[in-house]
C-alpha cells in the first residue's frame, strides 16, 4: 500500500515539474513553437539585422506575422521573400492565402498561376486556384481546375467512369457545388 501511495506522488511531482515545459508558448500553424513569441520575433529581428539579403529569415518572420493573423504584414514579408528569391515556392503559397483573405482574388490567382507553370503536378495549386475563381464568381473556369484536380489525385479525366467510392472526401469536396 506504501508503495502505490509513494508512486502516485513520486508521479505527481514529477508532472509538476514537467508540466511548465510541455507547452511551447504560442506554436502557430506554420512556425515552430517556441515559449516566448516575442523573443523569437525579436532573435529573427535581429538575424535580419544582420543578414538582410537572407531570404528564409524573411519567410520566418512573414510565417510569424501569419499565425498570429497579422496578415498585411504578413504580406509585406512574402512580398520582400520573393523579391529576395523570386522561386521562393512556399512564400508565394502563403502569399496567395493570405491576399485571398483580404479579398485581392486576382493577384493570389496569379501568383498561384505562376506557380502552377513551375509544379503541373501538384494538386493543391490546382485547387487553390479552382476556390480563388470561385470567389472571383467565374464557376465555369473554377470547374476545369477542379477537373485538372480530380485527374491528379485520382485519375479520373473529366467524362470518364467514375471512380467507386463509399467515403465523401473521395469523390471530391468540391463536387457538391455543381452537382
Amino acid at each position: 500500500m506504501l508503495k502505490k501511495v509513494f508512486s502516485v506522488i513520486a508521479a505527481i511531482i514529477l508532472l509538476a515539474t514537467l508540466l511548465p515545459y510541455t507547452y511551447g508558448g504560442d506554436p502557430g500553424s506554420v512556425y515552430i513553437g517556441v515559449r516566448d513569441s516575442e523573443r523569437y520575433y525579436h532573435r529573427l529581428k535581429n538575424l535580419r539585422r544582420n543578414d538582410p539579403e537572407n531570404a528564409e529569415i524573411s519567410y520566418k518572420i512573414a510565417n510569424f506575422y501569419y499565425a498570429k493573423d497579422m496578415t498585411d504584414k504578413a504580406i509585406e514579408e512574402y512580398r520582400r521573400t520573393i523579391k529576395l528569391d523570386e522561386n521562393h515556392k512556399q512564400a508565394k503559397w502563403f502569399l496567395s492565402k493570405c491576399l485571398v483573405t483580404k479579398g485581392h482574388y486576382e493577384e493570389a490567382f496569379w501568383i498561384v498561376r505562376d506557380l502552377i507553370d513551375k509544379n503541373k503536378r501538384e494538386p493543391e495549386l490546382y485547387e487553390q486556384a479552382g476556390e480563388i475563381l470561385v470567389k472571383m464568381g467565374e464557376h465555369a473556369a473554377s470547374r476545369e481546375y477542379f477537373n485538372k484536380v480530380d485527374e491528379l489525385k485520382y485519375g479520373k479525366i473529366d467524362g470518364s467512369k467514375p471512380l467507386v467510392s463509399y467515403t465523401y472526401p473521395n469523390k471530391g469536396a468540391w463536387r457538391k457545388r455543381y452537382y
